[in-house]
């Protein structure tokens, strides 16, 4: 269902065809409790099923964006044997395996707003985003060594897309800390904007988004995903069966009157 946590370490608002989700646990770090997950998979699942979902933004209530996992839970942890230990975390860990699953299947853009520290398993989020905006006090902290862990929560899938394998395996195994315009320099972030102007540029990125031709933007995204993993030849051909499909699509038609006619479209997927 689409609303907020039953114990609001989440919020979520609907406007103008984008989710805003907010982490909402600032005294926390927003750092993600493992008895919201369930109910962040069930969001992700709704968003996806609900054409009136057509952008999801995430951003962090407060000064952070995500500190991931709750590490102050591990504290439960390191006073178990190490085979019940190593049990519990075999038990919890496909649980956010479909969090990340849940998020990366949603095929409309994804937009964050990052203020303050992504960490973790909230590194994810901007590392998957379509769009990632943050002011200059984003920081992403590759902190899993610190603790002595290895990564997770997707973050080895994504991190290599956008900085490459070599810069991946750097920025892991060091355990760094990229300021916001090292970040941008990286491709972590696509833009950098003044505090005061972060809340406002991000949802206008998302409704500039959400206002896309709905297929056309779906089907970009898919293409572009699916391409690492196939030849020249079947991109092409994915790429022809896309073009089919949308000229087939009653946006195309609104989209070419539109140039004609010299005015603003006005796509009927948006409306």
């Amino acid at each position: 269902m689409i609303q907020s946590a039953e114990d609001q370490s989440y919020l979520v608002e609907l406007v103008d065809g984008v989710l805003r989700l907010s982490f909402n646990r600032p005294q926390s770090g927003n750092a993600i409790p493992k008895t919201t997950v369930p109910q962040l998979i069930e969001l992700f699942h709704a968003a996806q099923a609900d054409p009136s979902v057509r952008c999801i933004l995430v951003r962090g209530e407060g000064k952070v964006f995500s500190a991931g996992g709750d590490i102050a839970g591990f504290a439960q942890s390191i006073e178990q044997d190490v085979e019940t230990r190593q049990a519990d975390f075999a038990r919890r860990l496909p649980l956010a395996r479909k969090l990340v699953e849940a998020i990366a299947a949603f095929d409309g853009p994804i937009v964050t707003s990052v203020r303050g520290a992504a960490a973790g398993a909230g590194l994810f989020y901007p590392l998957v985003a379509d769009y990632a905006i943050g002011d200059e006090t984003a920081a992403f902290v590759f902190a899993h060594q610190r603790v002595a862990l290895s990564p997770d929560g997707g973050v080895t899938a994504v991190l290599p897309q956008v900085v490459g394998t070599r810069m991946a395996r750097m920025l892991l195994m060091t355990a760094a800390k990229v300021e916001a315009q090292e970040a941008l320099r990286l491709g972590i972030l696509h833009r950098i904007v003044a505090t005061d102007a972060l809340e406002d540029e991000a949802m206008k990125v998302a409704r500039r988004l959400a206002r896309a031709p709905q297929l056309a933007i779906k089907t970009a995204k898919k293409l572009v995903n699916d391409a690492p993993q196939q030849t020249l030849g079947e991109i092409l051909d994915a790429e022809t069966a896309g073009i089919v499909v949308c000229v087939g699509d009653p946006d195309f038609e609104e989209g070419v009157r539109a140039f004609l006619e010299k005015r603003p479209t006005s796509f009927p997927s948006t409306q």
